[in-house]
């Protein structure tokens, strides 16, 4: 076309990315996206940014029809394969457009495809000199801090456009609430006064679904609670009753009901409303892979097998075909449905449910970014935990209920983050406020509000000592982690390198808790297997119940399942390598056949599965997440649990592992301020990284007091044996994510080498030097006790110091039994300061 011309990167900046490193200096300086300038107010920064991103990327503009529609863009972004709409009236103009997420949701009536506009009018202002406003009368949709219909008068036929508009409009040219209910009327009387009257889709569409709300809600009050329990064939509890009402009024909703209180038969619920009111036709389900099947179950036996069913999968061309099928109900994974919005740019359809949300929290993931593309005319979006770590997550799960309900992000930013001065987060502030905002939305209930007679539940975390291999191991990755943790409090910074050598220094300390195994599989020293094997055999022995078993490390339940097989117990076994189909039989399996004892897992079954057939649960871990503990748990302590519940977590004494239970729970106080009504503000005083790094501290500095104390009470005869570093060691490191599971890591996961080895036996202490050690370590750690206190101090020094008022001179005097223990302490000091 003509005018088609790409823009492009300032000129000066790309010019100083060609002549090096020296030359950078004298670029235009980037505004930062996280941290606002001085000088600058909030909406002079964002406007900035978007001004800044038109100037650095690559887009290709072109007018739509330069003499019959003045002012009409089609921009086009290479890098997404996207094409927007951009209508251009004015610098200023109330009248700007741009079809992009970011225009509607802003509040800024600009966007970076509308400042590429001006640019390349800038440019061409010659070629295309026209952007006044045109003669038409328009009616469009305001995006502000509400959604208005509102009407734009042109030049022709304007008097009889300001008559009618005066019967519809109010003074600020706003649709009334008479304008919505005879809003066709109204178009029919405009294209009576002049055939050039326009009015856009997105107006049309805000009105209809303004209008329907209303009818909608007198659809869905006619449900008795008979008529729900007849439509599901169940008899529903209450608050069930509630959600489903709740979620089809709403329209769009994110149920987030505590774990096991039946969030699927909700979402099947509000599915079967809409479509017997005949709001919808077609339903599709997203959730991860392991639950396909279970959902399909459900749907099946709460509709009474009068739904048809359809599990989308296989190859692409395949699955292609599926979503054309008549099934009112389809059910695909997360990633094939993001594979496949990829390939065909996205999925229509007329009631999305999202299980399990709170896996697309990060809206940079492909998958996330996918989900977003699903026209629907309903949602309804479940997760038990939809603010795991921070609370920009709960705005990205809001994204997938309404785009325009916790919008736009920078204003959500100030509001309620607590921000350093380069836009690290130190806290979160009026938290109950969001509670208030999400209200339309969200619907929230827990077990303890339900009143529903649950079985009670018996928590016991079970302290087990370790191996004196897996100590050793233990605290050389301790070491190592001491190190960068003294680093950072000298230098506030820390290289990538460093930070990922220190996760993957932690999770290993978190793996040998549980067995050397993990690490190197060759070895073998752990207490835990015998102790979960002496509990399984106590539980099978001792009557019918069942007990699921959860790691988050595959090689751990590997030991497990060959204990099991060993005793001829029988056992479902559940991890990441399982295909979805078999998941589905596992868990039949496990319920229905009463020969089926043990349901052994990683985290890939803590979600969605339905495995209430148990009434133990022993975690053989415990995860950084207090949320995937409960993840866990739901699994057998939800609706319909007879029995109750009890609740077994092995944890490895005086280790890292022990210390970790009572220092991370500033995730589940944020959660209780947004969701529950608990604190309204919380801080961190650091960001994330600080306050990790102060939490580790804090950890290793207890851990090292509690090891002091146990060691000055321990007589030890003689030495441990110490194996050769050839069964100890681990090899040489790859990058691994501290965060994942075994499923989600490769099969071969190593971990970096300690940096103070296991001695071997020719090497190793001799037992006197070990009494020493103690010994110091034990005076040291007084010592330490008493000079944190002044007070304590002050009579230390009273009681050693004396001053001889004869000769006028200071000593210390410290009574000792021998002049070898003298000799000892003297050595024990000079080892530990070398």
């Amino acid at each position: 076309m003509a005018y088609t011309k790409r823009v492009k990167p300032n000129k000066k900046t790309a010019a100083a990315k060609g002549r090096g490193k020296k030359a950078t200096t004298k670029a235009k300086k980037m505004l930062s996206n996280v941290w606002r300038p001085e000088g600058m107010t909030t909406h002079q920064w964002q406007v900035a940014l978007r001004q800044q991103a038109a100037e650095s990327e690559h887009f290709a503009i072109a007018p739509v029809d330069a003499y019959n529609a003045p002012g009409e863009f089609e921009v086009n972004n290479p890098d997404s394969r996207r094409k927007y709409k951009v209508v251009y009236r004015g610098a200023d103009s109330e009248w700007n457009f741009c079809s992009c997420l970011d225009f509607k949701t802003s509040r800024l009536h600009t966007c970076k495809h509308l400042e590429a506009v001006k640019l390349w009018l800038q440019k061409n202002r010659r070629y295309y000199p026209r952007h006044s406003q045109p003669s038409y009368t328009s009616i469009y949709l305001h995006y502000g801090e509400q959604r208005e219909v509102r009407i734009r008068i042109g030049e022709d036929n304007r008097e009889a456009f300001e008559r009618l508009s005066a019967d519809y409009f109010d003074r600020h040219c706003t649709l009334t609430a008479y304008g919505y209910e005879h809003f066709f009327e109204l178009l029919s009387e405009a294209r009576a006064i002049d055939d050039t009257f326009r009015c856009y889709d997105d107006a049309i569409d805000h009105v209809l679904a303004r209008r329907e709300v209303r009818l909608r809600h007198e659809a869905v009050d006619k449900f008795s609670d008979a008529d729900l329990d007849t439509l599901l064939h169940t008899r529903l509890y209450p608050y069930q009753r509630e959600g489903i009402r709740f979620a089809a009024r709403s329209g769009h909703a994110l149920i987030a009901d505590e774990m096991g209180l039946g969030k699927t038969i909700q979402a099947i619920g509000t599915a079967e409303v809409l479509m017997a009111t005949g709001y919808a036709s077609q339903v599709l389900i997203l959730c991860p892979t392991s639950l396909k099947y279970q959902w399909k179950r459900e749907i099946e036996r709460f509709t009474g097998g009068k739904r048809a069913v359809l599990v989308i999968e296989g190859g692409p061309l395949k699955r292609k075909e599926q979503y054309a099928g008549s099934e009112p109900y389809k059910i695909v994974s997360y990633n094939s449905a993001s594979n496949d919005i990829k390939a065909w740019g996205s999925l229509s359809t007329d009631l999305v449910i999202m299980d399990e949300v709170q896996r697309l929290k990060n809206w940079k993931t492909q998958i996330s970014i996918s989900a977003r593309r699903i026209r629907s005319r309903y949602s309804v979006i479940l997760s038990g935990t939809p603010l795991e770590n921070k609370l920009e997550e709960l705005y990205s799960v809001m994204e997938f209920v309404d785009q325009y309900c916790l919008s736009p992000y920078y204003d959500f930013r100030e509001r309620y983050i607590v921000s350093d001065d380069k836009g690290g987060t130190l806290g979160y502030k009026n938290l109950n406020e969001i509670g208030q905002r999400l209200k339309p939305y969200l619907i929230r209930r827990r077990k303890v509000d339900v009143k529903l007679q649950m079985p009670e539940r018996m928590d016991q975390n079970i302290l087990l000592p370790i191996t004196q291999e897996q100590m050793d191991i233990h605290d050389d990755y301790k070491a190592t982690v001491s190190r960068i943790l003294q680093k950072w409090e000298r230098l506030h910074f820390l290289s990538e390198k460093d930070r990922l050598r220190l996760m993957q220094c932690l999770a290993a300390m978190r793996m040998v808790c549980d067995s050397t195994y993990i690490l190197d599989q060759k070895t073998r020293f752990d207490t835990k297997v015998d102790e979960v094997m002496n509990m399984v055999d106590t539980i099978i022995g001792g009557g019918d119940e069942k007990v699921v078993i959860f790691s988050q490390w595959e090689r751990m339940t590997r030991l497990v399942a060959a204990e099991l097989n060993k005793r001829d117990i029988r056992f479902e076994y559940l991890h990441g390598g399982v295909p979805s189909a078999r998941r589905k039989d596992m868990v039949d399996n496990f319920t229905d056949d009463p020969d089926s004892r043990v349901f052994l897992s990683t985290d890939a079954g803590c979600t969605g599965l339905n495995l209430q057939a148990a009434s133990i649960i022993i975690n053989l871990d415990l995860p950084w997440n207090p949320a995937v503990l409960e993840q866990r748990i739901g699994r057998i302590y939800r609706i319909g649990q007879q029995r109750n519940i009890q609740v077994y977590n092995l944890v490895a004494a005086q280790t890292f592992e022990e210390q970790m239970i009572g220092k991370l729970r500033f995730k589940s106080s944020m959660f209780e301020g947004v969701l529950d009504g608990g604190e309204d503000t919380i801080f961190r005083q650091e960001s994330t990284f600080k306050q990790m790094m102060g939490t580790l501290k804090e950890i290793m500095d207890d851990e090292a007091e509690d090891k002091a104390v146990a060691a000055a009470t321990i007589v030890q005869d003689e030495p441990e044996p110490v194996a050769s570093p050839d069964e100890t060691s681990a090899v040489e490191p790859d990058v691994i994510n501290a965060d994942l599971s075994d499923d989600q890591m490769s099969d071969e996961p190593t971990m970096p080498t300690p940096t103070n080895p296991t001695p071997s036996p020719t090497t190793s202490v001799p037992a006197d030097a070990n009494q020493l050690v103690q010994q110091g370590v034990s005076f040291l750690s007084g010592l330490v006790a008493t000079l944190k206190s002044p007070e304590k101090t002050a009579e230390l020094v009273n009681t050693i110091v004396k001053h001889d008022k004869v000769t006028g001179k200071t000593s210390i005097n410290i009574p000792v039994p021998d002049k070898d223990s003298v000799q000892s302490l003297l050595t024990v000091l000079g080892k530990l300061l070398s």
